[in-house]
C-alpha cells in the first residue's frame, strides 16, 4: 500500500487532495469488482461515479430501498425536516434541491467534523441515506457528496479506533457507533478496513440492544427520555440489514427486537407521542412519526396480525388516513377488551419490570386507552398520566414528609414491593425504607374495566411523631384546575377529558375542618395531609367516566375494627368513595397484625385491599396485598 491511502482504520487528510489523488488513492480489498477499481485509476469521476452507483444498485433490494427512502426514515422520530438536528439538509432533500445540497456539501469538506456535535451525526445520516436512495442527479451534483461523506466516514473510524473522549446519551452512542458504521459500512464496501468499521457497527447495534432492556423487551428507565431515537436508530440499522440481505440481530437479539417494538406501543398516547419521552416536536400531528416508524419496526420483527401492538398500530394508521373505526378488519384488534371474545394475560398492555425500575398501567392497546407510566429508578418517583389517551400528568410525583416539623431526606430509590396485572386492574406498589426512619409506600392502581385510578402514600413506623406528607402531581401543558365551593373536590379539565379529584382521607364537606387540603396551582396538583402519631395513610381517588361527570360524590373515613376493638387511625385505615354506581372502599393496615380486621362489610387479613361494591351489595375485592 502506498503512502497515501484511502482506507478505513488509516489517518489521512483528504482536505487537500483532488479528485483524482482519492480515486487514486482508493485502496480495495480482493473482492471488489475490476470495473470499479479501472474507473478509480482512471481518475475520473464521472466513470467511477456511473460504476459506483451499479455496484451499489446489484448489492440491494431495490424494492425495500423504495420503500425506505418513503418512509422518511431518516427524519424518525420528527415530525418534518424544521425540527430535525440535519434540519438544513434535510431541507434541501426534501425540497430536492439538488444544486443548493451540493454546493452545500462542497464548503463543508474543509470543515473538520465535531464528534461531539449531535449535528454532524445526523447530517452524515442524511447524506448517507440520500447516497443510498439512488437520485438521479448528475456527477457533478453527487460527487463532492460522495466525497463529504466519505471523508466523514473516514473520520469517524479513526475517532471510533479510540476511546470515546465525551459521554454520549445511548440514543447517540447507538447512532455513532452502531448505525452509522453498520450504514456507511454498505456505502463503502469494497473499500480496505470497512469490513471492521462495519463489524464495529453491528456488534454495537447488539450490544446496546441487550444491555439496555430487560429479557422481556424493557427498555431500562434511563432510556426513556430518548427511547424514540434509540428505536428509530435501532429500526433503521434492521432495516439496511434487510435491504442487504444481512440480518443485523440473530437469535435472542432477534426476539428482544420484537419484544421492544410491542413495549413501546403500550407508551404511545392518543397522538402517538411517547410518553415518559422527551418531546421532539411542539404540536400534535395527525400521524406522529413514531407510529410508522413503531409500524416498520413490526414489520422487521415479523409481527403478524396475531398481534395485538402491531394490529393497534395499523388501526391508528387506518383512522389517520381517514378510514371509519368500522372498515377495519381484523381478526385480532378490538377497540376495548370487552369486544374481544376471550382476553387472556398475554393479550394485556402492560408491563412491569425490576431491572428496568419502571412499570406501564394500560388498560387497552386502543388509542384512546387510559395510560400511566410509573419510573421509580431513583429517590423521586415519575408520573405519565394519559386519560383517554389525553395527556393529563407528567413528571415527578412530589413526595415530602416532615417528622415533628424536621424534613425527611433519602437517596435510595424506590423498589417494586408488589405487581398485579389482570382482566380487572393493574396495580404497583413501591417501597423505601429510609434509614433510621419510617417504611414510605407509594401504590397505583389503574381499573381496566372503568375509567378510575387510585394514589396512595403511606408512612409507618415513625414512632411517636407528628406525620407532616406532601404529595404533588406536575400538569401537562394545557391542563386547568379548578376547586370544589363546597367540597374538597378538585376537578382538572384538558381537551376531550375531565379528571375528578377525591381526597378520601379528608372530609368531603368544606365545612368539617381539617388540618390536610388538596388544592392546586397553575402547574400541580398538591395533597398536604397529616397524623398526630406514628402512621399515615394519604389515599386519592381520580375519576375521569363521562356518565359520573356530573354526579354527586360523597367519601368518607370509616371504622376499622379487630376482635371488636376500635383502632385508631395510625393502626389501620379505611375510606369510602361513592359516585353514581361506582362504590369503592380502600383499606390500609399500617400496623402490622396477625387477626382479621373489619371495615364496611370487609373482613381481611391482608396489608392492603382496595375493593368495590358489586350490583347486590357485596364488597368484592379489587386487589388485595399481603402483609
Amino acid at each position: 500500500m502506498s503512502e497515501f491511502a484511502v482506507a478505513f482504520g488509516r489517518e489521512v487528510d483528504l482536505s487537500e487532495k483532488s479528485d483524482e489523488e482519492i480515486l487514486a488513492g482508493l485502496a480495495w480489498l480482493p473482492s471488489a469488482p475490476y470495473e470499479l477499481r479501472r474507473c478509480a485509476q482512471s481518475g475520473r469521476a464521472d466513470r467511477f461515479w456511473r460504476a459506483w452507483s451499479k455496484r451499489l444498485s446489484a448489492a440491494v433490494d431495490g424494492r425495500l430501498l423504495r420503500k425506505r427512502s418513503a418512509n422518511r426514515g431518516g427524519l424518525w422520530p420528527w415530525d418534518g425536516s424544521r425540527r430535525h438536528p440535519a434540519k438544513s439538509v434535510w431541507s434541501l432533500i426534501e425540497k430536492q434541491e439538488w444544486s443548493r445540497l451540493s454546493r452545500w456539501a462542497s464548503q463543508q469538506l474543509t470543515a473538520k467534523a465535531a464528534w461531539n456535535d449531535e449535528r454532524t451525526e445526523f447530517e452524515l445520516l442524511a447524506l448517507a441515506d440520500w447516497l443510498w436512495s439512488g437520485p438521479r442527479v448528475t456527477v457533478e451534483v453527487a460527487w463532492p457528496v460522495w466525497r463529504l461523506v466519505l471523508t466523514r466516514s473516514l473520520e469517524l473510524a479513526a475517532y471510533l479506533a479510540k476511546p470515546l473522549t465525551c459521554e454520549l446519551t445511548a440514543d447517540r452512542r447507538l447512532l455513532v457507533t452502531g448505525e452509522l458504521p453498520w450504514l456507511l459500512g454498505q456505502l463503502f464496501g469494497d473499500v480496505q478496513g470497512v469490513t471492521e468499521f462495519k463489524q464495529l457497527g453491528q456488534q454495537s447495534l447488539r450490544n446496546e440492544l441487550i444491555e439496555l432492556t430487560d429479557g422481556d423487551g424493557a427498555p431500562a428507565a434511563s432510556l426513556l427520555p430518548n427511547l424514540p431515537r434509540w428505536l428509530a436508530s435501532l429500526t433503521r440499522s434492521i432495516e439496511v440489514g434487510a435491504i442487504v440481505g444481512v440480518p443485523v440481530l440473530e437469535g435472542e437479539a432477534r426476539f428482544r427486537f420484537e419484544d421492544v417494538v410491542t413495549k413501546s406501543v403500550t407508551l404511545l398516547d392518543r397522538d402517538g407521542n411517547m410518553l415518559g419521552a422527551e418531546a421532539h416536536s411542539t404540536q400534535a400531528t395527525k400521524t406522529a412519526p413514531l407510529v410508522p416508524m413503531l409500524l416498520r419496526g413490526a414489520e422487521l420483527a415479523g409481527l403478524d396480525e396475531l398481534s395485538l401492538a402491531a394490529e393497534s398500530l395499523r388501526f391508528r394508521r387506518h383512522v389517520a388516513s381517514g378510514g371509519s373505526n368500522k372498515k377495519f378488519h381484523s381478526q385480532t384488534f378490538s377497540e376495548s377488551p370487552e369486544k374481544r371474545l376471550i382476553v387472556t394475560d398475554t393479550d394485556l398492555p402492560a408491563t412491569q419490570s425490576d431491572w428496568a425500575s419502571w412499570a406501564c398501567l394500560r388498560n387497552w392497546w386502543h388509542a384512546n386507552a387510559n395510560t400511566a407510566l410509573v419510573r421509580h429508578d431513583g429517590p423521586s418517583v415519575n408520573l405519565q398520566l394519559s386519560l383517554l389517551g389525553v395527556p393529563i400528568i407528567a413528571g415527578e410525583w412530589g413526595l415530602h414528609v416532615r417528622l415533628d416539623g424536621q424534613r425527611l431526606t433519602w437517596t435510595d430509590g424506590w423498589t417494586c414491593s408488589c405487581w398485579s396485572s389482570d382482566t380487572d386492574m393493574d396495580y404497583i406498589e413501591l417501597q423505601l425504607n429510609v434509614s433510621g426512619g419510617p417504611m414510605l409506600c407509594r401504590q397505583v392502581l389503574l381499573s381496566r374495566k372503568d375509567h378510575f385510578l387510585v394514589l396512595a402514600d403511606s408512612v409507618a413506623q415513625a414512632g411517636r411523631r407528628r406525620i407532616d406528607l406532601e404529595s404533588t402531581l406536575p400538569f401537562r401543558r394545557g391542563v386547568r384546575a379548578k376547586g370544589d365551593r363546597a367540597t374538597r373536590e378538585v376537578r382538572l379539565t384538558a381537551p376531550d377529558v375531565k379528571v375528578r379529584c377525591y381526597p378520601l382521607a379528608l372530609p368531603d364537606d368544606r365545612l368539617h375542618s381539617t388540618v390536610g387540603e388538596l388544592d392546586s396551582t397553575s402547574d400541580e396538583l398538591r395533597l398536604l395531609q397529616a397524623s398526630s402519631s406514628e402512621s399515615l395513610y394519604a389515599p386519592l381517588v381520580l375519576d375521569w367516566s363521562p356518565e359520573r361527570a356530573s354526579l354527586d360524590a360523597e367519601w368518607r373515613t370509616l371504622t376499622v375494627t379487630e376482635e371488636g376493638r376500635k383502632l385508631a387511625p395510625w393502626e389501620a385505615a379505611g375510606h369510602r368513595l361513592r359516585v353514581g354506581k361506582l362504590h369503592l372502599v380502600l383499606y390500609r393496615s399500617l400496623q402490622t397484625s396477625e387477626d382479621f380486621r373489619a371495615v364496611l362489610g370487609l373482613y381481611t387479613d391482608k396489608e392492603s385491599v382496595i375493593a368495590q361494591f358489586n350490583d347486590q351489595g357485596y364488597v368484592l375485592p379489587i386487589v388485595s396485598v399481603d402483609a
